[in-house]
Formats: structure tokens, sequence, C-alpha cells
């Protein structure tokens, strides 16, 4: 009896970490505000000249709710479009 309780109670536990992460995530890709994509680009461009692509990439996920991966992509698309 007390393993049975024992068991239920961790595996509320993980059931809670596991809700607890996902609702972390979700509100992370939220975008922080809507992008324009014209001055998204405009403020890429900014950054990768002053800052270099890291910055850029930071502000394309801030702006965007993108993943890293795809905010990576983006940034450098910006970037061969700007050559």
């Amino acid at each position: 009896m007390m393993i049975t309780i024992a068991l239920l109670v961790g595996a509320v536990g993980v059931g809670m970490l596991l809700v607890s992460g996902v609702l972390r995530r979700s509100k992370r890709s939220a975008p922080e505000h809507p992008a324009d994509a014209g001055s998204l680009h405009a403020e890429v461009r900014a950054l990768l000249a002053e800052d270099g692509d890291t910055a850029a990439v930071r502000l394309y996920r801030r702006r965007t709710g993108a993943g890293l991966v795809e905010a990576k992509d983006a940034v450098e698309r910006i970037a061969r479009e700007q050559q």
C-alpha cells in the first residue's frame, strides 16, 4: 500500500514537471510583439553590421517567436539579401 502511494505521488510530480516545462516553453515562443517584416529586417541588418549575428538572431527570436535554427537561417538569409 505504501509503495503504491509513493508511486502515485511520484507520477503526479513528474506529470506536473512536464506540464510546467511545456507551459514555460510556450510562453517563451510567443512573440514579444508582432513583427513587421520590413522593420524587422532593417533592425536585423543594423545589428549584423554593429554587433554580429548573435544579437541579430536573439532579436529575430524575440520578435517572431521562432526557434533557434529557424531564426539563425532567417538571419543568414537576410544577410545574404543585403550583399
